[in-house]
């Protein structure tokens, strides 16, 4: 297992904590599943950091992978309840995550979902056609994970989230 691979015992773990952690931030709701995701372009922002392209270059590049995500915050846990899918903007506090508050709401029923493999990553894209927004994330390790991997699959109707 690689440096940045999690095993079965730290997804069980981990998947508990999230959930744990999203519960009093949906409003009394079922927590179906949750995990944490980022922006993408990660990588063209390291790029432009430590090739000292200058601040204009890496602010476009911020401001470019800030309007893909839709606008959300670099970092955001998706939570699914049966009716809502949240996306609570989160920070650290030492190793745990910390909720900081609520980036938006959205109505399940009306949105769709899709997931496309890029940079080594799958990313998952959000559409609600009603509000004429879209957001494309990545889950927020460097590899995917099977938090988020489990959290797409059910968002996509491929699977169920793992209790």
């Amino acid at each position: 297992m690689g440096m940045f691979e999690m095993n079965p015992e730290q997804a069980v773990e981990w998947r508990q904590k999230i959930r744990d952690l999203v519960a009093p931030h949906v409003h009394g709701e079922e927590v179906e599943a949750a995990a944490a995701f980022r922006r993408g372009g990660a990588a063209a922002s390291m790029v432009a950091s430590k090739a000292q392209l200058g601040g204009v270059v890496y602010a476009g590049i911020k401001l470019f992978n800030k309007k893909k995500a839709g606008g959300l915050p670099e970092r955001v846990m998706l939570v699914a309840t049966p009716t809502k899918l949240y996306a609570l903007n989160f920070g650290f506090k030492g190793r745990d995550y910390k909720i900081k508050g609520e980036a938006a709401v959205w109505d399940r029923a009306g949105l769709r979902f899709s997931t496309e493999r890029k940079s080594g990553m799958t990313a998952l894209t959000i559409e609600s056609p009603a509000e004429g927004e879209k957001a494309t994330l990545v889950g927020v390790g460097v590899k995917d994970d099977p938090i988020s991997q489990e959290m797409m699959a059910m968002l996509q109707g491929t699977a169920t989230a793992e209790a």
